[in-house]
């Protein structure tokens, strides 16, 4: 298996992003899952639990945890939903043994605060991470953490910014 760059998960994120049309935040997560065909069973389940990526005749079936907010539910498609974007872009079958996570939070990452997106959404918002959370429907921690992996905050606060 080839190593891949966080620019490869990127762009895997990317073109699911562009195949489903999404072009404005929030992104509808549940509905690309929904267009790939996916099945997803929302169960309640013991706190602990929040979702896991099971096989069905030999398909992917997304299980999660009703019992979780709803920003932990997206999370978990998202995360989920990388695995498979992963596992449809290289050469494995479904299911496989092995899931190295980092690389699926790698694409979820990019599908639920998409680059493009965010660059765009700051600019319009003047750098608020405080509203682009609430616009994207993610913690102001993940925001504020992506703006400053993207380089579009620089300071400790949040309060100054360069494009």
């Amino acid at each position: 298996m080839a190593l891949r760059t966080e620019a490869y998960f990127r762009t895997l994120a990317s073109e699911a992003l562009e195949r489903s049309g999404c072009a404005e935040p929030p992104v509808p997560v549940e509905d690309i899952v929904a267009r790939l065909g996916i099945p997803i069973r929302y169960v309640n389940l013991p706190q602990f639990f929040t979702s896991a990526l099971v096989s069905e005749d030999g398909m992917p079936v997304m299980i999660v945890n009703w019992a979780k907010s709803d920003l932990e539910r997206r999370t978990a498609l998202a995360h989920m939903l990388g695995h498979i974007l992963i596992l449809m872009a290289g050469d494995e079958q479904y299911p496989r043994d092995n899931a190295d996570h980092r690389d699926a939070d790698m694409v979820a990452r990019e599908l639920v605060l998409p680059t493009s997106m965010v660059i765009e959404q700051a600019r319009l918002w003047f750098n608020d991470y405080r509203y682009l959370a609430r616009l994207f429907g993610v913690t102001e921690a993940a925001m504020l953490e992506r703006m400053r992996d993207m380089g579009l905050i620089k300071g400790p606060d949040g309060l100054m910014w360069d494009y």
